[in-house]
């Protein structure tokens, strides 16, 4: 087993067991293959919360599908919008009557 130094990244490729941890934990809250991937890699390099990830994940994701984007475009601009890379949606009155 190889050391690694305080502070540094830890990828997917440097500890598969956590990362497939992550990924089947992902997977039993029924976030879809692409997404736990991609949540898992992110979740393992900047160590962000599972429970406080998988809501936001979730609700990003209806919102989207509320907005008229097919499954697998919600997914992945969920995905997206969880990491930064995308402003996160923002909540419709009618989302609102609906899921709150």
């Amino acid at each position: 087993m190889a050391l690694r130094k305080a502070g540094c990244a830890c990828s997917q490729d440097e500890n598969p067991e956590v990362y497939q941890a992550i990924w089947k934990h992902l997977r039993s809250d029924g976030i879809p293959d692409q997404a736990a991937n991609q949540m898992a890699a992110e979740m393992i390099t900047n160590g962000d919360d599972f429970e406080s990830s998988v809501e936001k994940y979730q609700q990003y994701e209806e919102l989207y599908k509320s907005k008229g984007f097919n499954e697998h475009a919600a997914q992945a601009m969920a995905v997206e919008a969880l990491e930064g890379r995308e402003e996160p949606p923002e909540q419709s009155t009618r989302y609102a009557r609906v899921f709150m």
